[in-house]
């Protein structure tokens, strides 16, 4: 399977390229998450990480969609071609 990340203002010294693609058998975010990790090393783990989960302040969209906002989270399974976006969260108004 193959997913291509994006980082949007995020990981901008793990990831400076802003783009990839990700092969893998049977992806969930959670361990799409942690083959960027084994992929770039401490310094994503430092960027996009805390306790397991994605940092603070980060926002991880699927195809479009909040991870957060579906109902299986960070356990939500990801499929061929599935584009991620891994960007600073925006408030504003």
């Amino acid at each position: 399977m193959r997913v291509k990340v994006s980082a949007a203002g995020a990981l901008t010294n793990s990831m400076p390229s802003g783009r990839d693609i990700i092969e893998g058998e049977d992806f969930t975010v959670q361990s799409l998450l942690e083959a960027l990790v084994t992929k770039y090393g401490s310094r994503m783990a430092t960027e996009l990480m805390n306790q397991g989960k994605l940092r603070e302040g980060l926002v991880l969209l699927i195809n479009g969609r909040n991870v957060l906002s579906l109902p299986a989270k960070y356990e939500t399974p990801l499929r061929e071609g599935d584009e991620v976006l891994i960007t600073i969260m925006v408030a504003g108004g």
